[in-house]
């Protein structure tokens, strides 16, 4: 690489400015000639908040990229210059204004100033210093030295020295930044006033506070008195458009779900909050910048007087002038240029006068720089130097593109990426004390690989790993959706690894109220990762109940997970040559089990296909593109008895459904096993139902080749453990890895369908009813049927979705739902199933409602996924309950997902089917099992019945099977029961109790019974698995 494409190597511009640009340094950069009006009449307005009492707001407007976020970074180095504070007010939605408010504020106290010294640390400090404090007390307060009651009782007899009012009305919050300053277990108790956590009385007591919370308003204005005592203030509002655009997204996705009354609400309540913080507020510049939109519909809903102290400074536009546009890029030049020595022939080398000459009136500082920036990279991808003449023209491209990193190359970095990862430490991160210093940027070099990994537009990403001292967050991905209204998805997370119950609550309040997570709003996803369970209790079960119903997921973070986080975060730090390319081949990223729900959702962002194939997966062990093809299109289950062939059934016919009988002991489990994972090869995932804890063992290869093991074994056992991935879900059990379907499926598919609506609407009638209350035939049973049927069409042709809603609805019904004597059904009905949702964790709907997709979509670069469903943490109705809303589910799911062209798209494995489908008493899947085996085939789902107990199954079910394997069988009703089934295809089965185990009357589509022997399953199978060997599997997910 020559000198010239070195130092444009060198060049970074960061065009998405995020929340950690406004903390740092923004004078190297700063261009007086943009937007100078506004600049000077921001600088009048610092200097009157510094000599006066009295506050201040300006409202700063303009389109994205116009500088809002730099203007923001600007005002903050100019107060802080001039001794005073500075903070970012961020608000969120499910908090109220002074709540969000009040949080940002604690949040800004870690913030350091370009000196190096956090905020808090310098209130602390010339508090200390006015009241005259002794040095062992201001050493103390200050978080130099051990703190003690005595020492913060001086404190605060300190400062009613210098103001008797503050001193007084603010006592509690002054002695709580004296305890966030120490160290210790006093941090928590401080930090859980400012969380506003009122549960801690006691401890707090012993220090002097009021046993009781205080309300965030009261607590903002304290801090807002105490802050003024020693300097001005800036309170900077940012994100409005951002809040208020989420919101406006999220009423128009949800329609039912109240998005719309909260859209109507939010600007009403920030403008409230705004007119009464001014009041509230002592020696304080507001600041306030948003899009002239959002501007305007603040305004709409405010008090006119209120609104007139607000100064509106004129709108940030584009550049002004071609000066302005050079001092732009020569500013973000320069630092670069000047640290590996490089002479640019003019300084914004290599964009020419002739291209900054179009900027004018026509480009935002982003805009231009996001457009210099692609410049660059295409300079780099060429390796050639070219200048840039026009901001419209081409980029430049080489004669003869560089060739691709070379297979050696890459072999290399996969050489390093896997010293790397053996040499990591993966038990420092989940240190509590060490967490905070490590989970940030592994997570972080997580997220940046997983942008370059998908080769998408990284303008439109940004990733924080910032957030001050209180780490509310480690990390946060923000995508731009839409960049003219600033709408944005963002996907935080947060490591919490504390035991102690008050500091587990705040990390867990904290992370939920700084990702902005609410149930109303899709666009914000909050993942907390604990390998351990939360500390009990009642008040931390509330809060983690909070959290799961505000839609936010815990995961467990696995060794390799955090092995292949360093290993990234290390190559990252030392730009290895390649590794873009690599990242792409490779997608080590995609591939950390952590980050799956980001990836699940920014590839539907970008428009990308999930990875659904694997048909070449089997291709290989093909000698012709005939016997290819027919690999791809049918399996091979065993081998005839009479003449060795090979007994084949067609992957479209398993859409006919299946059945596996055999007394334990016949080979059963085996044969499952071998109908899961040839489909798998063939890319095909499945669905299994594991009630024998002997399924979960699909990801387990054989320690030693088994009796009967040969080379085509081993080359099939290869591929199906290299490319088809198992996870194991425990619905139930917190400590393996949850699931829940929420009770009331997806009805949009099928709402314009005059037979599968009905059906939906039966089904998870049946499924409510229990729950409900609604028990036997009699006539009020038939009477709270009907309501409870009318009541859920009408709700699901409205666009209903959550159970919390459908309650209201029956709890206050439509006179077209009810009449004067069926009324009071409803109303009861919508008691009891309010009692069961608090009671019930799998029938409430706490937690965010798992996707199918899940199960069934496969990680990038498998072909398959196989979802093993234990049920280890249900007991009595729980796993039938649990089945009936899966079945609802995956009704909906493949409703909206056509199979297309293929011959099959997923497999639901039913393990001991008359647990779910019973010949007798019916049992909450029962019904929806039938639905499911009468319709799904059209769409694609094949479902495999299996069971000791042919008897023992509805015989709708099992008489919808075309597929039938029968194995060995011992009691006389199961045997006459399979000999009715055979009776069908005018067959006639003998000497069941005579066959030996892996041998099975085998039919299909058209054909008679043929004794067939099933070979080995290419997974290890043994003995059931115990409850922890599940759980060790669920929480590595293979």
């Amino acid at each position: 690489m020559n000198g010239e494409l070195a130092a444009l190597e060198t060049l970074y511009i960061n065009t998405a400015l995020t929340q950690e640009e406004i903390w740092t340094p923004v004078t190297a950069y700063h261009v007086d000639g943009l937007h100078p009006e506004v600049f000077r009449r921001l600088r009048r307005a610092i200097s009157a908040v510094e000599r006066a009492h009295s506050p201040m707001a300006t409202v700063v407007r303009g389109e994205s990229g116009s500088g809002k976020t730099h203007l923001l970074g600007w005002t903050r180095h100019e107060i802080q210059e001039r001794g005073g504070s500075f903070f970012y007010v961020k608000l969120v939605t499910g908090r109220n204004f002074w709540e969000s408010a009040a949080d940002s504020l604690v949040d800004s106290l870690y913030r350091q100033d370009e000196g190096g010294q956090e905020q808090l640390i310098r209130l602390l400090d010339a508090l200390s210093r006015q009241a005259r404090l002794d040095t062992e007390t201001h050493t103390a307060v200050t978080g130099r030295g051990e703190l003690t009651r005595a020492h913060v009782d001086a404190f605060v007899r300190g400062i009613r020295t210098i103001d008797r009012q503050v001193g007084n009305e603010a006592a509690d919050t002054a002695r709580a930044l004296a305890l966030i300053a120490s160290t210790g277990d006093p941090v928590e108790i401080g930090r859980a006033y400012f969380a506003l956590n009122d549960d801690d009385g006691d401890r707090r007591a012993a220090w002097g506070m009021s046993p009781g919370g205080r309300p965030a308003q009261r607590v903002l204005r304290d801090l807002t008195r105490l802050f003024a005592l020693v300097g001005p203030l800036v309170f900077a509002f940012d994100q409005l458009d951002t809040l208020v655009s989420a919101a406006e997204t999220s009423s128009l996705t949800s329609p039912a779900s109240g998005a719309g009354r909260g859209a109507k609400r939010l600007s009403s309540e920030i403008a409230t909050g705004l007119m009464e913080l001014r009041e509230e507020a002592r020696r304080t510049l507001m600041v306030v910048a948003c899009h002239e939109d959002t501007w305007e519909q603040i305004s709409r809903v405010a008090v006119r007087s209120a609104l007139d102290r607000f100064e509106v400074l004129p709108t940030l536009g584009a550049i002004p002038d071609e000066d302005t546009a050079a001092a732009i890029v020569s500013s973000r030049f320069r630092p670069s240029y000047e640290s590996v020595g490089f002479t640019p022939p003019y300084p914004t080398w290599p964009v020419t006068s002739a291209a900054l000459s179009e900027a004018p009136h026509r480009y935002t500082a982003r805009r231009l720089l996001v457009r210099v920036q692609k410049h660059i990279e295409a300079c780099l991808q060429s390796g050639t130097v070219a200048e840039l003449i026009s901001l419209a023209g081409a980029e430049p491209t080489a004669a003869a593109p560089p060739a691709p990193a070379t297979a050696v190359n890459l072999s290399t970095l996969t050489e390093s990426f896997d010293k790397l990862r053996a040499e990591a430490d993966d038990l420092g991160p989940l240190d509590p004390t060490a967490e905070d210093g490590l989970m940030p940027a592994l997570l972080g070099a997580g997220l940046r690989s997983l942008v370059r990994e998908l080769g998408a537009d990284e303008t439109r990403f940004s990733i924080e790993t910032d957030f001050g001292g209180k780490a509310a967050l480690h990390a946060r991905l923000r995508y731009v959706v839409d960049e003219a209204s600033e709408n944005e998805f963002h996907w935080s997370f947060r490591a919490i690894a504390a035991n102690n119950a008050i500091a587990a609550q705040n990390r867990i309040r904290n992370a939920t109220v700084e990702a902005g997570l609410t149930a109303d709003l899709a666009s914000r996803r909050l993942i907390l990762l604990r390998n351990t369970p939360y500390p009990s209790g009642p008040k931390t079960k509330a809060i983690k109940d909070d959290f799961e119903a505000r839609g936010g997921v815990s995961l467990p973070i696995g060794a390799a997970d955090l092995r292949t986080l360093a290993a990234l975060r290390a190559m990252l730090d030392d730009r290895t040559s390649g590794l873009d390319e690599w990242l792409r081949q490779e997608r080590p990223a995609s591939r950390i089990e952590v980050l799956a729900p980001v990836l699940s959702d920014v590839r539907q962002h970008l428009g990308l296909a999930t990875t659904e194939a694997g048909s070449d997966v089997v291709a290989d062990a093909a000698s012709t593109p005939e016997d290819a093809e027919t690999a791809r299109t049918e399996i091979v289950v065993g081998t005839t008895i009479r003449g060795g062939r090979s007994f084949a059934v067609p992957m479209e016919s398993l859409r006919m459904h299946t059945a596996v009988v055999g007394a334990a002991g016949s080979g059963k489990t085996v044969l499952i096993k071998r109908l899961v994972e040839q489909c798998a090869l063939r890319g095909v995932s499945a669905i299994v139902l594991d009630p024998n804890d002997d399924l979960a063992r699909l990801g387990d290869p054989w320690s030693r080749p088994p009796r009967g093991w040969t080379d085509d074994h081993e080359r099939e056992a290869r591929r199906y453990f290299a490319d088809v991935e198992v996870v194991v879900w425990t619905p139930g059990l917190n400590r393996g890895r949850p699931i829940s379907f929420h009770p009331l499926p997806d009805f949009g598919p099928v709402l314009d369908d005059e037979d599968d609506f009905p059906r939906l609407v039966r089904s998870t009638v049946t499924s409510l009813a229990p729950h409900a209350g609604v028990r036997g035939s009699s006539g009020r049973a038939t009477q709270q049927l009907g309501v409870l049927k009318r009541a859920l069409e009408r709700y699901a042709r409205d666009g209903g979705r959550t159970l919390a809603g459908f309650v209201e609805l029956l709890a206050e019904p439509p006179s077209d739902i009810v009449n004067s004597r069926t009324s009071r059904f409803a109303v009861q009905m919508a008691d009891t199933l309010e009692a069961a949702m608090e009671t019930d964790p799998l029938f409430g709907e706490s937690g965010a409602p798992a996707d199918p997709g899940m199960l069934l979509i496969p990680s990038p670069g498998k072909a398959a996924r196989i979802s093993v469903i234990s049920f280890i943490g249900l007991s009595g109705d729980g796993p039938a309950q649990f089945v009936s809303r899966l079945q609802a589910t995956l009704f909906s799911w493949f409703r909206a997902h056509p199979v297309g062209d293929r011959a099959l798209r997923g497999l639901l494995v039913m393990d001991e089917a008359q647990n779910f489908v019973p010949s007798g008493a019916p049992n909450p899947s029962t019904d929806s099992t039938v639905e499911l085996i009468r319709q799904i085939r059209k769409y694609g789902l094949g479902m495999v019945l299996a069971s000791q107990l042919p008897r023992g199954i509805h015989n709708q079910a099992l008489g919808n099977t075309v597929n039938q394997f029968i194995g060995r069988l011992t009691q006389t009703a199961h045997i006459e029961a399979v000999r009715t089934m055979a009776q069908a295809r005018n067959a006639v089965l003998d000497n069941l109790a005579g066959l030996k185990a892996g041998m099975f009357n085998a039919a299909g589509e058209g054909t008679g019974f043929s004794k067939i022997e099933v070979p080995i399953c290419l997974s290890h199978h043994d003995v059931p698995l115990k409850e922890d060997e599940i759980v060790e599997r669920a929480r590595r997910g293979t």
